[in-house]
């Protein structure tokens, strides 16, 4: 239903009906499955698109694959790689919203994120138990920047007991095409890349510890769009390449103002002090008067990280604003929840209201020291094209809109894993000194 909340979004008393995170993943049809190989090889042949396979020989189902996450695009090509050979994905609660049906019959199953679902473990065991492919888009969100996101230990604890082979699939062009601040605006980009491989078999991950994996895991997943843009003079030739940007580039690197960024065409600018960087054809950025502080993107969103840390280690971050809060109970759509205020600090997230329709009391609250990482949305489709941040419990799913105040979803994100990160930096220390 569509109204001035947003599409799909309804007012009223919340749904009884919860998805259903235990029931049984679907294999994908076998009259399916042509098709689906065929639409992404297809999309493979119009992006001039190329996949390298290394150290694939005599790999077959069932093993892990972990895919870095830069768009949708990535399931057409991940598609064309296993053909033709079917997989089991763990796909997020939002994608299902009109088309659950659908979704699980491709063979998805449905995540809240950054969520500990034993579920996930128990279908990824019966799906290599049956002879298929587990995938795993290891940073559970598209990238922010084009570089490659937080994947949590957990992935390497997975692939350490899995006793089959483990397979990276990384893929380089397609946050250049479907950039995930880009305004739903995709650019024309050929010679998208793409490489398969098998980076253990069962024989060595006895051997592996879980450091050399996670390590391991990091480095062939590890990928750099603007980088690898440059390095391969790969053009893109749309006029307006940098609109959106400035939902990433949310700090100005020459008068250090936050939230005073924007951008239009090919410019991303600085409404405090003026100064502007325009991103050429080659995805390199150019300041248009004195110093270029950053050649790229992704090195900009890397200071602005540790612009966060700083604040995060001086105890000093936080942000305390009014909210609107719709819940997403199941794949029909979202209901509004009501107004509220969102507090986020040291401690974690912090969200009360009280809903619209009973002026009963909401509340959530999340744990910093479990929250490794957040899902954020830029320009929403679903909630009026508006920011918002996507917090989950086993049970809920809730996306917070900020209201009445300067904020960047992208510090949201960053401080959000710096926190986490301090955290446990502290425990562990406080750990080893004990152990002496």
């Amino acid at each position: 239903m569509k109204d001035n909340l947003g599409k799909h979004v309804r007012s009223g008393p919340p749904a009884t009906e919860k998805f259903d995170m235990n029931r049984p993943y679907i294999k994908q049809k076998n009259y399916a499955r042509p098709f689906i190989w065929a639409i992404g090889n297809i999309q493979k042949w119009i992006h001039l698109g190329t996949i390298k396979k290394v150290n694939m020989e005599g790999i077959k189902p069932p093993y892990i694959l972990l895919c870095n996450h830069n768009a949708f695009f990535d399931f057409y090509i991940m598609s064309a790689a296993i053909a033709p050979h079917r997989g089991i994905f763990p796909a997020a609660v939002d994608d299902y919203i009109g088309r659950e049906r659908e979704l699980r019959k491709l063979g998805t199953i449905p995540k809240r994120k950054y969520t500990a679902d034993i579920s996930i473990l128990r279908n990824c065991r019966q799906v290599l138990k049956e002879g298929m492919i587990f995938g795993i888009y290891a940073e559970a969100r598209y990238s922010l920047c084009g570089v490659t996101e937080v994947i949590p230990s957990a992935i390497a604890q997975l692939c350490k007991y899995s006793k089959v082979p483990v397979v990276t699939f990384t893929c380089q062009g397609h946050h250049l095409y479907d950039p995930f601040w880009g305004n739903n605006h995709k650019r024309w980009v050929k010679h998208i890349n793409s490489t398969m491989t098998c980076i253990y078999k069962p024989e060595e991950l006895k051997t592996a510890s879980l450091e050399e994996i996670d390590d391991k895991v990091h480095k062939y997943l590890y990928n750099d769009d603007f980088r690898w843009q440059s390095e391969n003079k790969i053009k893109v030739k749309y006029k307006k390449r940098a609109e959106g940007l400035h939902k990433v580039l949310y700090q100005c690197p020459h008068c250090l103002t936050e939230y005073k960024m924007n951008s239009k065409d090919d410019t991303v600018y600085c409404e405090h002090c003026g100064k502007q960087w325009k991103l050429n054809i080659y995805g390199e950025l150019e300041a248009q008067e004195g110093e270029t502080e950053f050649k790229f993107p992704t090195d900009w969103y890397k200071w602005e990280r540790e612009q966060v840390k700083k604040e995060v280690l001086a105890g000093d971050y936080k942000l305390e604003c009014n909210c609107y809060v719709n819940d997403l109970p199941n794949s029909k759509g979202y209901v509004r929840l009501g107004n509220g205020t969102l507090v986020h600090d040291m401690t974690g997230f912090h969200v009360k209201g009280k809903r619209d329709y009973d002026g009963e009391d909401f509340q959530m609250d999340i744990d910093a020291a479990g929250q490794y990482a957040v899902h954020v949305e830029y320009d929403y489709r679903f909630g009026g094209y508006k920011d918002c941040i996507d917090l989950n419990t086993l049970d809920d799913t809730w996306y917070i809109f900020p209201t009445d105040c300067e904020f960047s979803l992208t510090k949201i994100s960053l401080a959000t894993e710096e926190i986490f990160n301090e955290i446990w930096r502290k425990r562990n220390e406080e750990k080893a000194a004990t152990a002496k």
